[in-house]
């Protein structure tokens, strides 16, 4: 870092070197693609927060700049994952991110106020250092400032002359040294070379701007310089091939029996959502399975039962090129349900694990540790009252080709019909490896796979209704999550 230089003419020749370095290093990144560069700005009330943001607004292009300004959370906020409203508002690429009262915020704000403990505060951070990683790994730069003023009882800026970033409010000396150890904790649990924390001097104004300037300015060249380091592929060993092997594909229902099923479980579905204790929950489904199982037919019995105004169907396709350029999982925190809601994917998260990696449209170490993201997605889900249920509608190839021929032969069907079915039916033992893959490092206790023969659409839409009516029932009347 270099030294401030000591006359005023000096330090405009500086600032004016730095600023086009910076616009240089925007412009570059803008037509790179790379990013965005979220950059955290924590410390002090006194250190300048808003003036070092407000630096940046007046020297470079601000179409490229956003700044992002969080407060304790409010209403749907606080029934939601903690990590929420940050990924629903993550910047797009090729910007510069400011963040004000981020994800660090909440957790070290509740610790110094004692509302949760040291055990607690740990969970958390391991959670935003996962958070930070799957960042990282997708291309987003990260730098974290944390802007301290050092001298003892120094004046505090004049309020008329500065913008006031009061997110402590006016604590006393022992409250601000629990702030500055509970700082020390923190950056010793998520300072990683992908998304460091660097303590910035504040006291004199122009230093830390020059310094923070500097500090940007090389976290960009280093992000256009080269891409983010992807660890080498771990050693794969593929799960036994049996969970389709394990299907009962004889499992049938009649017309008679199907109707009074089917009725009897779209009714128990919509008075356990219509239950008092729903309003603090959420439903999340996700269906997954073979082409031509069924998966349209068995969400059509659910979505006809329930109100529309707390119900949405996803149906998910292949990125577009902007989501291409965005972590993977974004497109679907945007998508959760809030309390109250019930929320379908069609496809899903999942895909990751299952067509990009069997189609090579993502790197092996890319779709390996992705199982570890989606568990991580799903527990924060589960924690904050969202109930998972996973559903894998199985077919034979034999039953796939006689659909496949009867949707090419129906005028109302063909549309359904794709070269890309066609193309996925040649890799049928990539996809029921990927599958028992997925399945065996995905299923959890608390969100399981529920396999279920579709052979027979009837029995697999009425074995659907009853796998999603038991796991609400569990959730609803025994507090399960």
């Amino acid at each position: 870092m270099p030294e401030l230089r000591s006359s005023k003419a000096a330090y405009k020749q500086q600032r004016r070197e730095l600023t086009e370095n910076l616009l240089e290093a925007q412009y570059a990144l803008r037509e790179a693609g790379e990013g965005p560069l979220l950059i955290v700005i924590s410390g002090n009330d006194e250190a300048g927060k808003a003036e070092v943001i407000y630096r940046f607004y007046e020297e470079l292009d601000n179409r490229y700049l956003t700044t992002r300004a969080f407060t304790l959370p409010q209403g749907v906020e606080r029934r939601m994952p903690h990590l929420w409203r940050y990924w629903i508002s993550l910047a797009k690429p090729a910007r510069l991110a400011f963040y004000l009262g981020s994800w660090y915020h909440q957790p070290q704000i509740r610790y110094c106020r004692g509302e949760i403990d040291l055990p607690t505060l740990h969970q958390q951070m391991t959670d935003i250092a996962r958070f930070e990683q799957l960042l990282a790994d997708e291309g987003v730069g990260l730098l974290k400032l944390w802007l301290e003023v050092r001298q003892p009882g120094a004046p505090e800026p004049d309020a008329e002359a500065t913008v006031a970033m009061r997110e402590w409010g006016h604590i006393s000396s022992a409250d601000q040294a629990l702030v500055d150890e509970s700082f020390q904790l923190i950056s010793s649990l998520t300072a990683t070379d992908a998304a460091p924390w660097v303590r910035v001097p504040s006291d004199d104004a122009l230093y830390r701007d020059i310094q923070i300037g500097q500090l940007v300015l090389e976290r960009m060249q280093q992000m256009l310089a080269q891409p983010p380091a992807q660890p080498a592929a771990a050693p794969w060993s593929p799960a036994p091939l049996t969970r389709l092997q394990q299907v009962d594909y004889r499992r049938t229902l009649d017309k008679d029996q199907y109707n009074e099923q089917l009725r009897h479980y779209q009714a128990r579905l919509r008075e356990l959502v219509r239950h008092p204790g729903f309003a603090d929950r959420s439903l999340l489904l996700v269906f997954e399975g073979t082409d031509a199982a069924g998966k349209g037919g068995a969400i059509r019995r659910i979505s006809q039962c329930l109100d529309p105004r707390f119900l949405r169907v996803h149906g998910t396709r292949a990125p577009t090129a902007e989501e291409q350029r965005q972590p993977y999982l974004l497109r679907f925190w945007k998508r959760v349900p809030l309390p109250g809601q019930v929320v379908i994917f069609d496809r899903s998260y999942y895909g990751r694990v299952l067509v990009e990696r069997v189609e090579g449209f993502c790197k092996p170490e890319e779709w390996q540790r992705a199982y570890g993201e989606i568990n991580d997605f799903e527990r924060q889900l589960q924690a904050a009252g969202t109930l998972v249920v996973k559903i894998w509608l199985a077919i034979t190839p034999e039953e796939q080709l006689k659909r496949f021929q009867a949707r090419a032969a129906s005028p109302l069907k063909r549309y359904k019909l794709t070269e890309e079915d066609w193309r996925n039916r040649d890799q049928w033992p990539h996809y029921e490896q990927a599958m028992n893959d997925m399945v065996e490092r995905t299923g959890t206790a608390s969100a399981p796979w529920h396999v279920v023969s579709a052979e027979d659409k009837r029995h697999a839409r009425v074995e659907t209704l009853a796998i999603i009516c038991g796991a609400l029932q569990r959730a609803l009347l025994t507090g399960g999550r």
